[in-house]
């Protein structure tokens, strides 16, 4: 083999491994873009997992105060029949219910409250 011969190989085996480390270089800066991308999604879902648990949390609390409060109306609505079945019974035994109020006291009762009303209406 000549010399010059050997010396083309050599350049062209040497242009093969410089081409070879450019691709690796390369290839090593993909890597690390991709390492970059991987860490920020961690950290966003990372984020996303806070807020949802905070919404989870959220969703709780207001959940347990809808509770409280349908109990609560629960109760009310027993306790407004119990009294309506009380006042009915109340009625009943009252000698007072089935006498009709004379048209006198009717219309003294209507300026009564006709005259309270205009006093807080010009309070206000």
């Amino acid at each position: 083999m000549s010399f010059a011969n050997k010396w083309i190989t050599a350049a062209l085996a040497s242009l093969c491994i410089v081409v070879l480390l450019l691709y690796c270089r390369w290839l090593n800066h993909q890597l690390n873009q991709l390492r970059n991308e991987k860490q920020q999604a961690v950290v966003a879902l990372a984020e996303e997992r806070a807020y949802s648990a905070r919404i989870r949390t959220q969703y709780i609390q207001i959940q347990e105060v809808m509770d409280g409060v349908a109990e609560q109306k629960q109760a009310s609505d027993s306790r407004a029949k119990e009294l309506q079945k009380q006042l009915v019974a109340a009625q009943a035994n009252s000698k007072c219910f089935s006498v009709p109020v004379p048209d006198a006291v009717t219309k003294r009762l209507r300026e009564r409250a006709g005259e309270v009303n205009v006093a807080a209406t010009g309070t206000k």
